[in-house]
């Protein structure tokens, strides 16, 4: 039987052999096979670029791995109407949608991309790759694994946990793994990538790839979420309070600069896409003739209070009657970055986190908050208006969405916090937090069972 993994060659994704030092240099070469590629520094740092690049494409982090968990937060509609999207924001998914689909082997191909580099890189000889580098490649490949275990056991719950290359010679029939078992691996992996080097010399180099920072804030989200699970904060408040008093980033007095500038100092961890690599979302949601997603109606407008310095370029009123996405304005050519961690979200993040640890609405969590909302023009309300603790986590859920809006952070996060049952879901069943398995995967995959709903 066929595996249901997507298997990667690495090399079909990878910078020249002689390229340049460019980290996006992205001229393609020839296939070999990975004993033959993983045999010098500089083939196995072009492994990690390739790396890098499977999550720029259109069923990735390129656009359906945002534009999906919008739909489901009900900020974004399709021009065209196409059911396969909105199915998402009424929670009418089908088991043969082509995106759950599509994100699914997305995914698990970077998934592979990064398990080679994990047991190919130490194995090289001696001589081949230095020590900083071998420690390197591998703790940014076990980053890249758990951003997109992440994205998988948020969206899809129990999944199978694969941590070792995919053979084409494999026929493997993986059952799903338990989701704090998921979370554990991940964590493990980001505890791990902790050790990178800080920065890379320079803006794009250093938010182009996994740093320290990078890993810890990460960790810092993963550690929320799992909170739900083990019922412990502390990690997460620790994990935030640690990347904000690094003061290697800062919340950018101009909100729109966060996209109209590449690797600010907002960006702790950043996408980049140029000429060469695309960025299949910016190309078809902005105003422009290809416009496919756009914000729905005056909702997502109205969620944000008068004078807040997000909204008018967040949510842009266009030439066809419709508000649309204001985050991505370099569509033509379509090179904009996308941000996937930022300094905001870890001043939210903290101030849950704080929030729950202390079990009060404490001065270092409304303080967290409160730099949020100073940044956006608005003025906080005082601390002691918010009445419990469970209301001032809603307000910073409230506030995430606004802050994150068209990031594709929302729905998970009122799925976590339950929120999203009367804020978003059509049909109040919270079985439909999570999507379906895909159905061409449990065909594949015999050891695979379905989601509850579906």
């Amino acid at each position: 039987m066929k595996t249901f993994f997507n298997i990667v060659i690495i090399t079909l994704l990878a910078a020249s052999l002689s390229a340049c030092n460019d980290f996006l240099d992205k001229e393609p070469i020839s296939q070999i096979t990975p004993d033959e590629y993983f045999n010098s520094e500089t083939n196995a740092n072009s492994a990690v670029i390739g790396m890098y690049r499977t999550m720029l494409n259109s069923f990735s982090f390129g656009q359906s791995i945002i534009i999906v968990p919008e739909f489901s937060a009900g900020h974004v509609s399709h021009a065209s109407v196409y059911p396969e999207y909105e199915n998402f924001r009424t929670n009418n998914i089908q088991v043969n949608n082509p995106w759950t689909n599509n994100m699914w082997q997305a995914t698990y191909t970077t998934i592979n991309a990064a398990n080679n580099i994990i047991a190919r890189v130490p194995e090289m000889p001696e001589s081949s790759i230095s020590t900083e580098k071998r420690q390197q490649f591998v703790g940014e490949a076990k980053f890249v694994r758990a951003l997109n275990y992440f994205f998988l056991v948020r969206a899809f719950g129990a999944v199978p946990l694969k941590t070792t290359a995919t053979t084409e010679e494999e026929n493997i029939a993986i059952p799903r793994t338990p989701i704090d078992q998921v979370y554990q691996q991940i964590i493990t992996d980001l505890q791990d990538a902790a050790t990178l080097p800080d920065s890379y010399g320079d803006d794009a180099t250093s938010k182009g790839r996994a740093t320290s920072l990078a890993a810890k804030a990460l960790l810092a989200k993963v550690q929320l979420y799992n909170g739900q699970i083990t019922g412990d904060y502390s990690q997460a408040a620790s994990l935030a309070q640690g990347v904000i008093n690094s003061q290697r980033f800062t919340l950018i007095p101009d909100f729109a600069s966060i996209w109209t500038t590449e690797n600010t100092q907002e960006s702790i961890f950043e996408l980049q896409f140029d000429d060469q690599a695309t960025n299949p979302l910016a190309s078809v949601s902005n105003d422009n003739p290809s416009m496919l997603f756009y914000a729905r109606g005056t909702t997502v407008y109205e969620k944000y209070a008068e004078g807040d310095k997000r909204r008018d370029f967040t949510v842009k009123f266009g030439s066809r009657d419709r508000y649309y996405i204001g985050k991505f304005p370099k569509a033509s050519p379509a090179t904009q970055n996308l941000p996937v961690i930022r300094i905001a979200e870890i001043f939210l993040i903290h101030a849950e986190a704080q929030a729950r640890v202390d079990g009060t609405v404490s001065d270092a969590a409304y303080h967290s908050y409160q730099e949020v909302q100073k940044r956006a023009g608005l003025t906080p309300p005082p601390i002691n208006s918010f009445g419990s603790i469970e209301n001032f986590i809603t307000a910073v859920q409230e506030e995430k969405e606004r802050e994150l809006m068209f990031e594709g952070e929302a729905w998970f996060d009122f799925c976590r916090t339950g929120l999203a049952l009367d804020r978003m879901l059509v049909i109040k069943d919270p079985n439909y937090y999570l999507y379906p398995i895909p159905s061409s995967q449990i065909v594949l995959n015999g050891e695979l069972t379905q989601n509850p709903g579906y």
